[in-house]
């Protein structure tokens, strides 16, 4: 999604700035301490200032509730943190009891994480960047090689995992295909198969969810649409380049397919119109319990739940949105049927905040975990490509 760095230098022929890590900043707050670090690249040059969010940015989200730890993506600093699920508070700033992050790690802008309680491991997506899947052991901390690494797309976004079938489920955006892989793949291991084609209805899709014992894929899609072709990426070309296609702009939906479907197949059944109230739905989770569609609906700030059943231009059952409730672009969400809750991150907000699983309305969190004082300002620039300054407006022109 978004890598919240801007650096500005001084203007020396031939300089190459490779890569730079933020790794957190001094707080109001004084227990919490982070020095700002930059990694610089060839020529050792130092900016002459930095503007960068210094707290951790959450995004995916992921639960072992056997042993009551969450686990969280940080897109902003690059990192994978895991947190107690019980804590007090929505305001203060909580400290992770782990944290994975640096070189060898590999973790890199990590949109979406999956756990297996039964293995012992998480699994992490890498976006644009590096265009992986990490694992590491559920107890990995610091700056630590992944136990093994899955090449994947370009772009990808979601994941899932297929606990009954030890399957794991992968989006990727720019080509509109949902990758199911055995959960022990590495390296440039085939998928066992894909959706992928005209017929399929996936436009950009983001959060994906598998249900493994009512045989269903349930996928988030944006609404960015280009022609693909069935296979295209991956192995058939490098992973960061795209066929020549054409695009358009479809009603943002949630599709629906058989778990064991192959190709270019049409959904079984698509969410789809204004009714439903999705604007660039991004994370999604089915609540077996009641049978009901957890959608973060991310620009309108807003959890939207729909019937799993559900089909066509149709109301959700019930939303979570208002003021009271956090909510400030969430992309990913979690529901834990054992404890009756429901967790969700918010990328303008640094922070996940949990509600009971039944909420609806304008209601405030029961708690929130933040990795920044209530109120830090997020520094908003997505997707950054390129930059110009202005002189005679004296402006930094920012393309998101």
């Amino acid at each position: 999604m978004k890598n919240l760095r801007l650096i500005v230098l001084p203007a020396l022929g031939g300089l190459a700035v490779t890569g730079i890590l933020v790794r957190a900043g001094q707080t109001a707050q004084p227990q919490v301490k982070r020095p700002l670090v930059i990694e610089l690249g060839a020529g050792g040059r130092v900016p002459l200032r930095v503007i960068g969010d210094r707290y951790p940015t959450f995004s995916g989200i992921s639960m072992d509730v056997e042993s009551d730890e969450v686990v969280l993506t940080d897109e902003n600093r690059t990192s994978i943190l895991t947190y107690g699920r019980l804590f007090q508070g929505t305001d203060r700033v909580i400290e992770p009891r782990r944290e994975i992050m640096g070189p060898e790690s590999m973790v890199g802008r990590t949109c979406s994480v999956a756990i297996s309680p039964e293995f012992q491991e998480l699994y992490a997506v890498n976006k644009d960047i590096e265009d992986n899947m990490i694992v590491f052991p559920l107890s990995a901390t610091g700056n630590v090689a992944p136990a093994r690494e899955l090449r994947t797309d370009h772009g990808g976004w979601g994941v899932s995992l297929d606990r009954k079938h030890d399957e794991i489920v992968i989006t990727t955006q720019h080509n509109n295909k949902v990758a199911v892989f055995s959960r022990s793949a590495k390296g440039e291991d085939p998928e066992l198969r894909y959706i992928q084609g005209p017929k399929t209805g996936l436009a950009s899709p983001q959060g994906v969810h598998v249900d493994g014992e009512q045989g269903e894929i349930y996928v988030a899609n944006h609404g960015h649409w280009r022609h693909t072709e069935p296979g295209e990426g991956r192995l058939k070309e490098p992973a960061s380049v795209l066929a020549l296609s054409t695009g358009k702009y479809l009603p943002a939906s949630i599709t629906v397919y058989s778990r064991t479907a192959s190709g270019d197949v049409a959904p079984l059944r698509a969410i789809r119109g204004p009714r439903t109230r999705l604007n660039w739905p991004e994370g999604i989770y089915l609540d077996t319990d009641s049978g009901q569609l957890a959608v973060a609906n991310s620009t309108d700030n807003s959890v939207l739940f729909f019937d799993r059943n559900a089909d066509g231009n149709v109301p959700p059952l019930r939303v979570i949105q208002g003021p009271a409730t956090g909510l400030a672009n969430p992309v990913n969400l979690f529901v834990d049927t054992m404890r009756d809750e429901i967790w969700v991150t918010n990328y303008e907000d640094h922070s996940a905040t949990v509600y009971s699983r039944m909420a609806e309305g304008n209601i405030a969190p029961i708690r929130a975990i933040r990795s920044a004082p209530k109120g830090a300002p997020a520094s908003g620039m997505g997707g950054t490509s390129s930059l110009v300054y202005d002189p005679k407006r004296k402006e930094i022109l920012v393309p998101n």
